[in-house]
């Protein structure tokens, strides 16, 4: 006998049971009309998602860029000019739109696309989204971020909540289990076809993300930090969605039926998604509030006031006007080799600093402070770990605003810089009518913002994914635990 008439007279090798499970809940996903309908509208909505996303972030970026472009050309027009009076007038500078905000935009409708750099002054961001916008656009837009927080979570739901319930309801359980398949088996199977849905849905979302910054153009350039940004968002999504999946393993393999089940499982859904992030929020808002916008100015005006600005008269100036004249040995003004008006106003904004550095930094501490506080539950309701992780890699959360708030600030202070600078080499002491030349607003390089690496934000998420890491094992544990503790009715 040969060895191919030995191979087909020998007894064909069975399946491995959990082959055979595996292509059972295939069979019965593919049957199921209602299945094909759900997964067209859930593409449906991240192909939208995504499209309104690169539509919103284009417009931004052209705006934006039209924005700079005209703000540079009146900035360099200014022609002769003193150049304290320059700094008065000041410039804007733009926070670039990230590219992965078309996915994600986090909190950038709600703290400023702009912030005007003037003299003497830290402004807060301006051109607010949120404020400006009516109020079907106050209540929500529709964006990736939001697709797969809510709807897929919901599909894991649905494709969970009858695997044990509908099996012992229609008594195919006691067959299987009949048949020597373990638990185990049965659920990892079960586990192993869902989650390969899920998980192709949340490939094709990345995948369409990456196309979109790909082909997006100008200003949404798919760089390397931007591969490991949207890595780091499939991570999280990856292990949020699943645990997902698991609790509704395990809570169909509690409950005696598949209704009981969606219940209870929608009620968790319901909680997670909507009604804790929101009273988690004003929780932490009522007991530590932010500083109003008048409180915080009038702290840093109050502080201020121990400066000495263009008081002649005030202590502080006369005490400085006494030291700079002891520096220089002489007895007046007039007799400085340099311009007194430029040494007090370069000494009065370096004081400034020091008083906007103490306020802003304590106003990002408490704002930090806070997002921990809301991300606290995040092992129980995954969301609130999620959503800080999510925006931290698209680069659209507060941390980030700071990142660009202080760049900004830093440009603002070399602005200042150049003008007491000029005055201080260029003007006669005592003349109070010296005017720069125009090309001296030429010098002063336009602003640009590098925004930080994926490691740099990293550096505030590892507590918020080791949450959504203990989430997903816990929901596993307890799927494990109803596995084996399952016994057919």
């Amino acid at each position: 006998m040969t060895a191919a008439a030995a191979a087909s007279a020998a007894p064909r090798r069975r399946a491995h049971p959990l082959t055979l499970i595996i292509a059972k809940e295939w069979a019965d996903l593919r049957r199921d009309a209602r299945w094909r309908i759900l997964l067209g509208v859930t593409l449906a909505l991240m192909l939208a998602a995504l499209a309104l996303g690169l539509q919103q972030s284009h417009r931004l970026h052209d705006a934006h860029e039209q924005a700079e472009l005209g703000d540079r050309q009146v900035w360099t027009a200014q022609g002769a000019k003193n150049p304290h009076s320059a700094a008065h007038f000041g410039q804007y500078a733009y926070k670039p739109v990230g590219p992965l905000a078309l996915a994600e935009p986090g909190v950038d409708a709600y703290v400023g696309q702009a912030i005007w750099l003037e003299a003497h002054k830290q402004n807060e961001g301006q051109f607010r989204a949120a404020r400006d916008g009516s109020l079907a656009a106050r209540m929500g837009q529709l964006n990736l971020a939001f697709v797969l927080q809510t709807v897929l979570p919901l599909m894991a739901l649905l494709l969970g909540h009858a695997a044990w319930a509908g099996e012992r309801e229609q008594g195919t359980l006691r067959q299987l289990l009949s048949l020597g398949v373990r638990t185990s088996q049965l659920m990892a199977g079960k586990a192993l076809t869902a989650a390969a849905l899920l998980l192709a849905l949340l490939l094709l979302a990345g995948a369409g993300l990456g196309l979109g910054l790909l082909l997006g153009g100008e200003g949404l350039e798919f760089s390397a930090d931007q591969g490991l940004r949207l890595l780091g968002l499939l991570l999280s999504y990856g292990l949020y969605l699943l645990g997902f999946l698991l609790l509704a393993l395990a809570v169909s393999a509690a409950l005696p039926n598949p209704r009981l089940a969606l219940i209870a499982l929608l009620a968790f859904w319901l909680l997670n998604s909507f009604l804790l992030p929101r009273w988690v929020s004003e929780t932490v808002r009522i007991s530590d509030p932010l500083p109003t916008a008048a409180t915080f100015r009038s702290a840093i005006a109050t502080d201020k006031k121990a400066q000495f600005g263009h008081d002649e008269k005030h202590p502080g100036f006369i005490a400085f006007r006494e030291r700079v004249l002891r520096q220089y040995g002489v007895s007046h003004i007039e007799a400085l080799p340099v311009s007194f008006r430029g040494l007090s106003l370069r000494e009065d904004d370096q004081a400034g600093y020091r008083i906007f550095d103490q306020h802003f930094g304590r106003l990002q501490a408490q704002v930090e402070e806070q997002d921990a506080r809301r991300a606290a539950a995040g092992m129980v309701f995954p969301l609130l770990a999620l959503q800080p992780l999510s925006m931290a890699m698209a680069g659209t959360d507060n941390r980030h605003q700071h990142h660009f708030v202080r760049a900004a600030e830093a440009h603002r202070r070399v602005i200042q810089t150049a003008a007491s600078q000029d005055l201080i080499d260029n003007a006669k002491p005592g003349d109070t009518s010296y005017t720069a030349p125009p090309d001296l607003w030429r010098r002063i390089a336009a602003f640009s913002y590098s925004p930080p690496t994926v490691s740099w934000a990293w550096q505030s998420q590892g507590r918020n994914l080791v949450a959504l890491l203990l989430w997903c094992l816990a929901c596993g544990a307890a799927a494990a635990l109803a596995a084996r503790r399952l016994r057919p009715l």
